[in-house]
């Protein structure tokens, strides 16, 4: 009877553990831009013409006709910590030299991920990543080479270009925790597993800028916000459905 009722002991303690573990919820994310898109910006290609053409179109406001959604902007919740029982090993996240651009042209990756850059052109690139001021990698991609790796440790935003091409450019996004996301062409994403409870969530675009939020995650269930960019740069606040 005695060990059973230490049995009984050395378990209780253990499940308010397994049940905060289960209180975990969704965020569904639509981001909107409202106004004129802006125009592409074309530049002059000087170098391998004949894989990249003579002129570059960059567009960094890329909008869906019907809805408004914005593609390509990174959603994250703040100020939250990442699990304690995460994987030892985490899977690559490919970054590609693909038709003279960087694919995917943002990426959102948690602190210790691999970055494996490839080059898919028949051309030499210069993959040269920096954060803020410092050079994170600068490589050669060489026609047929290897993938180069190299582990992302700081968060932060780092900004990829290729010094063989002016025109590329990109953008990693690197999170400690795994709460976070980057908008389809729709403009939508949504991010799983986040802990139940309040939570400050953030939007960012390499062109338009921030937006903040707040938001209630229910336990097992999910919470839906909605941002809108304007044209003019006011913040007209988010819309939230909890």
């Amino acid at each position: 009877m005695l060990l059973v009722a230490l049995f009984i002991a050395l378990l209780v303690p253990q499940v308010p553990s397994a049940l905060a573990q289960m209180e975990q919820g969704a965020v569904t994310v639509h981001v909107f831009y409202r106004g004129t898109i802006p125009p592409p910006m074309d530049m002059k290609v000087t170098r391998d013409p004949h894989i990249c053409g003579t002129t570059a179109s960059v567009q960094s406001v890329t909008v869906h006709a019907p809805s408004g959604g914005l593609k390509d902007a990174v959603v994250m919740i703040e100020g939250i910590h990442a699990p304690e029982k995460e994987p030892t090993r985490r899977s690559p996240m490919v970054l590609s030299n693909s038709r003279c651009s960087f694919l995917p042209h943002v990426m959102p990756l948690q602190t210790g991920s691999p970055l494996e850059i490839h080059n898919l052109d028949p051309v030499v690139h210069n993959t040269h990543i920096t954060k803020e001021v410092r050079t994170f990698i600068n490589v050669a991609m060489v026609v047929n080479a290897r993938p180069v790796v190299k582990k992302v440790v700081k968060p932060g935003l780092y900004l990829v270009q290729c010094d063989a091409h002016k025109f590329m450019r990109g953008y990693l996004v690197a999170s400690e925790h795994p709460y976070f996301g980057v908008t389809s062409e729709r403009g939508d994403t949504r991010i799983l597993n986040v802990p139940a409870g309040e939570h400050d969530i953030s939007v960012w675009h390499e062109r338009l800028g921030q937006l903040q939020a707040h938001v209630t995650v229910p336990p097992n269930g999910e919470a839906a916000v909605s941002f809108e960019f304007h044209e003019d740069g006011t913040d007209h606040g988010p819309r939230m459905n909890k």
